[in-house]
C-alpha cells in the first residue's frame, strides 16, 4: 500500500497509446501533404517546360515564314532538360493578306495525350 498523499510518477498505458494516436495521425498527415507537393511540383516543371516548347516551336516558324501557309499543321518532336515533347501547330488564315495564325499545342511525347501548353502567334506569310 502507498502512504497518503503520495503518487506514481510517469504515465498511465492510455495516455501513452493516445498520444501515439495522435503521433502518427500527424505524421501521416504531413507525409500526404509532401506527396502532394511533390505531384504538383511535378506538374508545374512539365508544364513549364512544355510553355518553353511551345513558344520555341512559334519563334521557329516565325523564322521560316514558308512554314506559316494557311491550312498547314504539322508535327515535331522536341526535348527540354531530358523530357520528350510533341508539338503539333496549326495555321490558319487571318483577315490580313500579311499575317497568318499560328497556335501550337504541345503534349508529353510518353504521356496521356493531355495538352500541357499552348502558345499562339501570327507569322507573315510568305
Amino acid at each position: 500500500m502507498e502512504p497518503l498523499g503520495f503518487r506514481r510518477k510517469g504515465f498511465s498505458l492510455i495516455e501513452v497509446l493516445v498520444a501515439t494516436a495522435i503521433l502518427a495521425t500527424g505524421l501521416i498527415a504531413a507525409s500526404r501533404a509532401a506527396l502532394v507537393a511533390t505531384n504538383d511540383q511535378g506538374i508545374l516543371r512539365d508544364r513549364t517546360l512544355a510553355r518553353w516548347v511551345a513558344h520555341n516551336t512559334l519563334a521557329e516558324i516565325r523564322l521560316r515564314p514558308q512554314q506559316a501557309q494557311a491550312g498547314s499543321a504539322f508535327t515535331q518532336q522536341a526535348q527540354q532538360s531530358g523530357i520528350e515533347f510533341t508539338a503539333t501547330a496549326r495555321v490558319t488564315a487571318t483577315p490580313s493578306p500579311i499575317f497568318s495564325r499560328v497556335e501550337v499545342n504541345v503534349v508529353r511525347a510518353a504521356g496521356d495525350g493531355q495538352i500541357l501548353a499552348t502558345a499562339v502567334g501570327f507569322s507573315a506569310r510568305p
